[in-house]
């Protein structure tokens, strides 16, 4: 018998968690037994990862969950329909303060390397670049964040999404987590164990407190309701 059940040891267990899925759809409703698998699958996925980053490549990376964030960022920027009341009350701000900040980055680059020559002032040009941009970002910025959030901040307060089908938000998600993959990867891939940890935990630690406060554009830690589903 234990020779038996060691050999189908993966289809029992997997017969015994079908049973259980359809007893909940019977007992309780098919939506909840829907809900659980879904559930299910994504951590099983998620533990897949780990599995390949922690055991087969054996770097201790512990900033998961902020992957996990920016794929439920995907889903709130790609699905959900935009508000046109946020965008005509704070979208030209937000737009232009963007715009700002684009600006500033590129004027501190090109200043950098035109200005090889004054190594006694080129510190300080640079900061001046970066305190007249910050400036004119918080100028325009700010206003737009406060009149986008007292859009009926019960209910949306941001800007929303882009109203495509949710599944078009999935490719978009793992595009996010991959492009952040890509730049914490040139930072912390050459530091191994506890370092490795301690890296990828702040930078997770930034990507949550960055969607749990920049509210106009992801409604923080209040709940977007009426996120599509990929079928009725």
């Amino acid at each position: 018998m234990h020779a038996l059940y060691s050999q189908y040891r993966n289809q029992i267990l997997f017969g015994l968690m079908a049973g259980l899925l359809i007893l909940v759809a019977v007992i309780q409703s098919p939506s909840v037994a829907l809900t659980i698998l879904n559930l299910c699958l994504i951590s099983a996925i998620m533990s897949l990862g780990v599995n390949i980053q922690w055991g087969y490549a054996g770097l201790f990376n512990v900033g998961v969950m902020g992957f996990a964030a920016l794929g439920g960022l995907a889903g709130v920027l790609v699905s959900m329909p935009p508000v046109s009341e946020a965008w005509q009350a704070g979208g030209f701000g937000i737009l232009l303060g963007l715009l700002i900040t684009v600006g500033t980055v590129v004027a501190c680059l090109m200043a950098w390397s035109s200005i090889k020559h004054l190594t006694r002032y080129r510190y300080w040009i640079i900061a001046g670049i970066i305190v007249v941009g910050y400036t004119l970002l918080r100028l325009f910025f700010d206003p737009g964040v406060d009149a986008i959030e007292a859009i009926d901040p019960s209910v949306t307060g941001y800007l929303g999404g882009l109203g495509l089908p949710i599944v078009v938000a999935w490719p978009v998600g793992a595009l996010f987590a991959a492009g952040v993959a890509f730049v914490i990867g040139k930072i912390a891939l050459g530091l191994r164990s506890d370092y490795l940890a301690i890296a990828t935990l702040g930078i997770s630690e930034i990507i949550i407190f960055f969607i749990k406060n920049e509210e106009w554009l992801t409604r923080g830690v209040k709940n977007v309701n009426g996120l599509p589903r990929p079928v009725p």
